[in-house]
């Protein structure tokens, strides 16, 4: 006959005598424990993407572009250190139907005080200086570019064409002030690279 659910229930509380077996059984479990946790509290794993953003120039804690043309909001933005053009045109709202970007390099950074402007599909665009074909007088019309930059320019293209404007810089060419005023005034024709 079976023993009354009292008795077993006294079996089942009574201490048991913890063989080898029991404690390496106890260690595994909490092992195990141990493990879960440990991985529970890993960060996600990284989507394999990285993001280069540049910090603001001392002193400047916000960037504000003006975007203007044929986007759907036009004005002025606040962008976030090491953002694109692309990005400043999506926070006016992206650009209307009839805008053309082919003309705007929309990869470069922004930086405080530019002003960007998406043109219409068929507009005069303004034609930018392309700075493989330029002449030394074309060059010196630039501002900061004076006679000893625009003739360090013709020798430096001579010896390898420029890819984009940025190997103005690269190149030691012009500082990064000049580069600045410059930028929206030049380019480099899809040919020359």
């Amino acid at each position: 006959m079976s023993s009354p659910p009292i008795e077993r229930l006294r079996a089942a509380l009574r201490p048991r005598t913890l063989t080898p077996i029991r404690l390496l059984q106890a260690a595994l479990v909490v092992a195990s424990l141990v493990a879960l946790s440990v991985l529970g509290a890993r960060q996600p794993a990284s989507p394999g993407v990285e993001v280069e953003r540049r910090a603001a120039a001392p002193g400047i804690d916000e960037i504000r572009v003006q975007v203007g043309g044929a986007v759907r909001a036009p004005g002025v933005v606040t962008a976030q250190p090491g953002e694109r053009v692309v990005d400043a045109i999506a926070r006016a709202g992206g650009v209307t139907p009839e805008a053309d970007t082919t003309t705007i390099n929309l990869a470069r950074r922004v930086q405080d005080q530019d002003q960007i402007v998406v043109p219409k599909a068929g507009a005069s665009a303004v034609r930018l200086l392309d700075v493989n074909r330029a002449t030394q007088q074309q060059l010196e019309a630039l501002p900061g570019i004076g006679a000893a930059r625009a003739t360090a320019i013709l020798v430096a293209r001579a010896q390898a064409p420029f890819a984009t404007t940025d190997d103005l810089l690269d190149r030691g060419l012009v500082p990064a002030n000049v580069y600045a005023q410059i930028r929206d005034l030049i380019g480099v024709a899809v040919g020359d690279r």
